[in-house]
């Protein structure tokens, strides 16, 4: 597998799960918790999404089957969804909805990390659909297991963000948050054009020969 591929399935990742632009929404959350109590929600939220991405990267195929559901169709309809998702970003909007406090009173402290801070805030349908339309690339074990440590590397990335969220929104600040979205948006929009090329490209062998 070639690297600009796992490099570019990194960027991707990072840019859908994007840790930063979930700051808000974490802080909201956790307002009224102690230090002790918001770390324990990253790490849980944070478990939740790696095992998330690692049970969409092995067996997502074969859920997509179970469902008679094309890969291509999956890639067209993920690409769709990550374009969706794409010009919220650009625009500065939130992709997710807000929790109201009631919802956050009646759940627990492990619930939360897991829903809704982990499914579907991080780990979503983008998330989940750029795992699995990444899959469809790898070809031998080595490529399998060198997969682990690049979405092992992107939970990072949401837990050091998470971890670190009064800092980093100190320093940035919003208009801060509403860049790095914007950028992580832009890249993402590229890529979901990309999916939706191939995708009709694998549903209408037609199209390979004039795209």
């Amino acid at each position: 597998m070639e690297i600009s591929i796992m490099v570019s399935f990194f960027v991707a990742l990072l840019s859908v799960v994007n840790p930063i632009g979930a700051l808000p929404m974490f802080m909201g959350l956790t307002k009224n918790l102690s230090k002790t109590q918001r770390r324990s929600m990253v790490r849980v939220c944070s478990i939740a999404v790696f095992v998330t991405l690692i049970i969409s990267l092995f067996i997502g195929k074969k859920i997509l089957s179970f469902f008679g559901i094309s890969i291509g169709a999956f890639t067209v309809g993920g690409g769709i969804l990550i374009f969706s998702m794409a010009t919220s970003m650009i625009n500065a909007k939130d992709v997710e909805s807000k929790l109201t406090q009631e919802e956050m009173d009646d759940d627990s402290i492990r619930e939360v990390g897991i829903v809704p801070l982990a499914i579907p805030l991080l780990a979503g349908p983008g998330a989940i659909s750029t795992t699995i339309i990444y899959a469809q690339n790898l070809t031998s074990p080595l490529d399998w297991a060198l997969s682990i440590p690049i979405i092992f590397l992107a939970v990072l990335c949401i837990y050091i963000a998470l971890i670190n969220a009064n800092r980093i929104s100190e320093k940035v600040g919003q208009l801060g948050v509403n860049v790095t979205t914007r950028v992580m948006g832009l890249f993402l929009l590229a890529m979901s054009v990309e999916m939706i090329t191939n995708g009709l490209a694998s549903i209408l062998p037609i199209l390979k020969a004039k795209l």
